[in-house]
């Protein structure tokens, strides 16, 4: 019997790019298979590893930052078959390793779900898709939409289930979220592909979409400050808040493609959960401002900060204003 331990963000795009692998590298009834994921922000994940679970085990790691994890890696590798590591988040510690394959892209145009299907030459790519509309990567989606001549309906459905299953993902635990990542994973796998997800009345898709429009209807009635450079989004310490933070964000900087987006989520404990995403038109940067801060990081298009103190709050939106004025 053979161990494998699949560790995956829990947005859509860990969730799919898991999807993705475990359908063209299934796990038989004769193996054993452990998931390890949590709520988006749950990015240490690596360390949730011990070394008698990673002996002798065939370890992926899907859509978690590199540095991270970079020492509970190291630790692993020790004792692990093998680690193959897949990303597209800043990666600065970057080491090489007899038992260790990484395929690591930080630019903005890629996500994990991207490199996967790249890696799997379009076997599954439907759900790669899902991934890349769930990541905010829209016109990337588009493109790939063309090459495979697919209708509006089912790119319209496509783009719903990932921006759904990504919003599932936000929220300070897993009990904020309508499904445990890991559980929402083992719902989806089951499906042939992601426009059966859409389909099936007796899909997570039904309950997370119920979900999200309640959330993206209070968020729309939030606090938020807009002027010529940014826009700043203030919502309130709620579980509603929590899950709506990210996908929010993706949304205004969508329809906003000049400017800077920041959510503002607070979190009563006298800081601030903090949601960055960079213009459209300059998707570069949120990773370097956000990792200024401490508990900060992302990606370029996309970053966050876990606990900004309260008040740093305006040193944090000027530091914004001036990156991309």
């Amino acid at each position: 019997m053979s161990k494998y331990i699949d560790v995956f963000n829990g947005d859509a795009d860990g969730i799919f790019s898991l999807i993705q692998l475990r359908k063209s590298h299934p796990i038989t009834a004769y193996d054993k298979q452990i998931l390890i994921t949590g709520v988006k922000r749950d990015i240490a994940l690596v360390s949730k590893i011990d070394e008698n679970l990673a002996n002798d085990a065939q370890i992926t790691v899907l859509d978690v930052s590199f540095d991270k994890n970079d020492k509970d890696v190291k630790r692993v590798l020790e004792h692990c078959q093998s680690l193959f590591y897949c990303d597209h988040h800043k990666a600065d510690k970057l080491f090489e390793h007899k038992n260790l394959m990484t395929v690591i892209n930080t630019e903005p145009t890629v996500c994990t779900g991207l490199l996967v299907n790249n890696m799997l030459n379009d076997k599954n790519v439907l759900w790669a898709l899902a991934a890349i509309y769930g990541d905010g990567l829209d016109s990337v989606a588009s493109e790939h939409v063309k090459r495979l001549g697919l209708t509006q309906t089912q790119c319209e459905q496509l783009k719903e289930l990932g921006i759904l299953v990504n919003y599932n993902g936000y929220g300070n635990s897993v009990a904020d979220l309508y499904f445990d990542p890991a559980d929402l994973y083992q719902r989806l796998v089951n499906y042939d592909n992601p426009l059966e997800v859409v389909n099936d009345s007796e899909s997570p898709y039904q309950l997370l979409k119920q979900g999200y429009e309640a959330d993206i209807a209070k968020a729309d009635a939030s606090e938020q400050l807009v002027d010529d450079d940014l826009i700043v989004v203030i919502l309130e310490d709620a579980p509603w808040a929590r899950r709506i933070s990210g996908t929010y964000g993706n949304q205004l900087a969508a329809t906003n493609p000049g400017k800077p987006v920041v959510i503002v989520t607070d979190n009563a404990k006298g800081s601030y959960a903090i949601s960055l995403r960079a213009p459209k038109n300059n998707p570069y940067g949120a990773s370097t401002i956000c990792s200024q801060f401490n508990t900060g990081g992302g990606r370029e298009g996309a970053a966050g900060i876990n606990a900004l103190p309260k008040n740093d709050l305006n040193k944090f939106v000027e530091v914004v204003r001036k990156y991309y004025t």
